[in-house]
């Protein structure tokens, strides 16, 4: 995979507090944020995008003048793919990076494109959860595994990029690092992710948020490595951090922290109640819920799993308190029935 100039070259925008941001378009959700500081060594980099994306990122520095060379630290929010995965790459080109990353994702994601296999199991699983239909079935496996096997594609592409995932610098919970010339320090937040963190700014009061919340919406969990009670208690205690800005991984900058955080966790408790109140009319499966909860407009594009899996993860809760339970039909298909 050849690192060029593409057509349309994102800018490197001023946000304010010595932030630069880069929006790179990425195929499998909505385009990732990119946070840059301006260091007395180098750019101090928050995740670097899709393995696809590394030509717009090395353009839009360009346009300040920069290069992928002059990046010496990047600092990984959480092991998604749309934030993580150029990395197999791009350190073939950035030949000075450090990077950094919860300590349990350095220890324990190894080969990324076979952690990726796993990821892939794990979104079918999800699909043969949620539809019992199978012409339905098929056409959203087909779909899904035409995504997979394009970000596979990409990395086979190039002769330069290593499967096994690069940290250098192992991150516990409350560390704080100097990079750059400019203190960090770093909260452990799990629920979105098991290895996701948020990197602070103290001195401005910056939050790096991640996936842990996008506009005004409930962050989206894996059923691999996602969990609601880790995500609930990381909202708890981030209500207790002095935040002046967050800064999310996905869309706009967070206008009202603090508020947002209520509001999300006051959505997630409507969505529970109306998962239980659909399930006393009667049984009801994931499809089904999602739709009710979410809309039918998920569907469209790459939002159905992290859909999905936001509802089911709601649905394994509510299993756990002995309020429903979960029948398993042919294929594995799903149906949930009262019992609470």
């Amino acid at each position: 995979m050849k690192v060029t100039i593409p057509k349309r070259i994102p800018p490197m925008d001023d946000i304010g507090d010595g932030v630069f941001k880069i929006v790179l378009p990425q195929p499998f959700y909505a385009p990732n944020n990119i946070y840059l500081y301006e260091g007395n060594d180098g750019l101090t980099l928050i995740d670097s995008g899709y393995i696809e994306s590394i030509p717009m990122l090395q353009a839009s520095l360009k346009t300040k003048g920069f290069s992928l060379n002059d990046i010496r630290h990047i600092i990984y929010t959480h092991n998604h793919l749309d934030h993580i995965s150029s990395a197999l790459v791009l350190k073939s080109y950035a030949k000075h990076v450090t990077y950094y990353g919860y300590r349990a994702m350095a220890d324990g994601v190894g080969n990324y494109l076979e952690s990726m296999l796993l990821f892939e199991e794990a979104t079918e699983d999800l699909f043969h959860k949620a539809f019992g239909d199978k012409k339905e079935l098929d056409r959203i496996l087909t779909e899904s595994r035409k995504g997979w096997r394009q970000f596979f594609s990409k990395f086979g592409e190039t002769k330069k990029g290593d499967p096994v995932l690069r940290i250098d610098v192992a991150i516990d919970h409350n560390d704080s690092l100097e990079l750059g010339g400019r203190l960090f320090r770093f909260l452990y937040t799990p629920g979105h992710n098991l290895y996701h963190i948020t990197p602070v700014d103290p001195a401005t009061g910056v939050y790096f948020s991640g996936d842990l919340i996008i506009a005004n919406l409930t962050a989206i969990y894996s059923e691999m490595d996602g969990n609601l009670g880790d995500y609930y208690f990381t909202l708890s205690k981030l209500l207790e951090e002095p935040i002046k800005r967050m800064l999310p991984a996905h869309g706009s900058e967070i206008e009202d922290p603090k508020k947002t955080i209520t509001l999300v966790k006051k959505t997630l408790s409507i969505l529970e109640k109306g998962v239980l109140r659909r399930l006393r009319e009667g049984e009801s499966d994931l499809k089904v819920l999602m739709e009710a909860a979410i809309g039918k407009k998920v569907h469209n594009g790459g939002h159905l799993p992290t859909a999905l899996g936001l509802v089911y993860s709601i649905i394994q809760k509510l299993v756990l308190e002995g309020l429903i339970r979960i029948e398993k039909r042919e294929n594995g298909y799903e149906v949930f029935h009262f019992v609470g």
